[in-house]
């Protein structure tokens, strides 16, 4: 069991949009059934009693070959071979993700110093169109253009 990963649930869930919650908890209530068969399964096989099955059948040479075959069965592990691989997938996410957020937070230190420069002008309703106009040449100088052009 070392090494296993433990889903955290409650966690993965909070974090879900609402609309998706109720699959959600159908996987994990299949993930938590197979999950607990498979923990309920012995780690080893129980051993054969050989010797009963030798006290029962006429033929002992018989139990002595399917002993002999038996032991000779080998079942070969699955190789892991996709473990690296998403591990280095899951590092490069880890990676990007933190860039994205670095940048998000520089983002949102704009947006406050914005917002802040917002909040510290004097309202609309006490200005006057010229001290609106006095910090945005661009929009001063296309309004008096169409001005002009409308003027002709």
């Amino acid at each position: 069991m070392a090494g296993r990963k433990v889903f955290d649930f409650i966690k993965i869930t909070s974090q879900l949009p609402v609309a998706v919650r109720a699959e959600f908890g159908a996987l994990r209530s299949k993930f938590e059934s197979s999950h607990s068969s498979m923990a309920a399964l012995p780690s080893a096989l129980e051993p054969i009693d050989w010797s009963f099955y030798s006290s029962r059948v006429a033929d002992p040479s018989l139990v002595e070959d399917f002993k002999a075959k038996y032991a000779g069965v080998s079942i070969p592990r699955p190789e892991d071979t996709h473990s690296a691989a998403i591990g280095a997938a899951e590092a490069e996410f880890k990676k990007d993700m933190a860039e994205y957020l670095a940048g998000a937070h520089e983002r949102i230190a704009q947006f406050e110093a914005s917002l802040a420069g917002l909040h510290a002008e004097k309202p609309l309703a006490e200005m006057t169109v010229a001290e609106y106009l006095a910090d945005k040449p661009e929009l001063r100088e296309k309004i008096e253009a169409d001005i002009e052009s409308r003027a002709l």
